[in-house]
């Protein structure tokens, strides 16, 4: 049975439950049963866009090894990574927790990455001028933030008020005039991923943490079409620097891989984060998230490697998250133990994905996890983000 208590956080205005001891183990460990549960279930397709399966890639082929491909990919994970950070961020603050500094400078550092690109295709002036509304849009998001977790109307209307009337129309017209692209089409993309996240911010904050893990996915998801819009046109732009094709099933595999794999990266250190701070009810709608994660990695992986990796991926997967949750929760090296060995052993067989690259993500993301249980705060986010990047070594490996 639990046995919550309240505590007043300074700044909030309001009483935030948590768990301790007995309670928080009870209330957890049903949340692990049922994911052990889904784990051996059967697994259905999800509004997650995958590939179709109606086309087979060839491993020797390779079709989505391509400069277009991979700008893409990069430019894809990079607008996901800021809507995982940009949550993270507010996690942070909502918990006042020494994490909040380090995650807004992963905020600067995934600005520059996107400028670096932005460089690569459109060059320095276009870049210079990304990089303007792009930090501009981040300061708003920040501000909102701070707005909300503080009570200060004023400050988080303003930034929103700065997002919809100033970076919005500001930030499509310099989209539209470098790509072409209709601006109607853009408005309505970067309409809805501000939205999307600023319901992921509002849900965190009021901690209705079930609906702010659905939000960060569809926050997500949102920004992987403005990814795939601006990525296929780009290339389509200057085939001589981005050779090949963008738009292909195979690129959309190797994409939905690398997407969904960080995305599992980041929502289990914050379903750790949650878990050793005593927050049980957010490491539990974190569980649900890495679940469904898990249910939308299944096809894209039977597109990649075929049924047998279709069938066996839920279940391998499954015991890993139910070991990355026991260690998370008890330190249990045993489960660390498996992690390192068993599991690396068996996904490397389902998926021929290099043992080596493997291990070296487990290990990174049981780093990150010791930093959280070790309260080296400044720390955590370089780990979190060192271990979703290993990510992409094992996506881009399989397909």
């Amino acid at each position: 049975m639990l046995e919550p208590s309240t505590s007043s956080h300074s700044g909030k205005g309001h009483h935030r439950k948590t768990y301790h001891g007995d309670g928080l183990k009870a209330y957890l460990a049903l949340a692990v049963t049922a994911l052990v549960l889904v784990s051996c279930s059967s697994i259905t397709a999800s509004a997650t866009p995958t590939a179709s399966p109606s086309a087979s890639a060839s491993p020797s082929a390779r079709p989505a090894d391509s400069k277009a491909a991979d700008l893409r990919t990069q430019l894809d994970l990079l607008l996901e990574e800021h809507e995982m950070v940009v949550a993270k961020q507010a996690v942070a603050a909502s918990n006042h927790t020494d994490e909040y500094s380090g995650y807004l400078t992963l905020l600067a550092s995934n600005a520059n990455s996107l400028v670096d690109i932005m460089r690569s295709v459109f060059g320095n002036t276009a870049a210079t001028q990304f990089a303007q509304a792009w930090a501009i849009q981040n300061g708003y998001m920040v501000d909102y933030t701070i707005g909300l977790v503080t009570h200060n109307a004023n400050k988080s209307n303003g930034a929103m008020s700065g997002l919809v009337n100033g970076f919005t129309p500001q930030f499509t017209q310099l989209l539209t005039s470098l790509t072409q692209l209709s601006a109607d089409s853009m408005t309505q993309l970067e309409t809805t991923q501000l939205t999307d996240t600023k319901t992921l911010i509002d849900d965190e904050i009021g901690q209705s943490y079930t609906k702010m893990y659905a939000d960060l996915r569809l926050a997500n998801a949102s920004s992987t079409r403005i990814g795939d819009t601006l990525a296929i046109r780009m290339s389509q732009q200057f085939p001589d620097k981005f050779p090949g094709d963008a738009s292909i099933s195979a690129v959309d595999a190797r994409v939905a891989l690398n997407g969904l794999l960080q995305e599992a990266s980041y929502i289990t250190t914050m379903m750790s984060d949650a878990g050793i701070a005593g927050r049980g009810e957010e490491a539990a709608a974190a569980l649900g998230a890495i679940a469904a994660v898990r249910a939308d990695l299944a096809p894209v992986m039977g597109f990649l490697r075929g049924p047998d990796a279709r069938s066996g991926l839920p279940g391998i997967w499954g015991i890993r998250d139910a070991d990355l949750f026991a260690y998370a929760n008890g330190s249990d090296s045993t489960a660390r133990q498996r992690l390192t060995g068993s599991f690396v052993s068996q996904f490397s067989a389902l998926t021929k994905a290099p043992p080596a690259a493997v291990r070296d993500q487990v290990i990174a993301t049981l780093k990150a996890i010791d930093d959280q249980r070790a309260k080296t705060y400044t720390v955590v986010p370089g780990d979190d983000q060192a271990a979703a990047s290993a990510m992409q070594t094992i996506a881009d490996s399989i397909a």
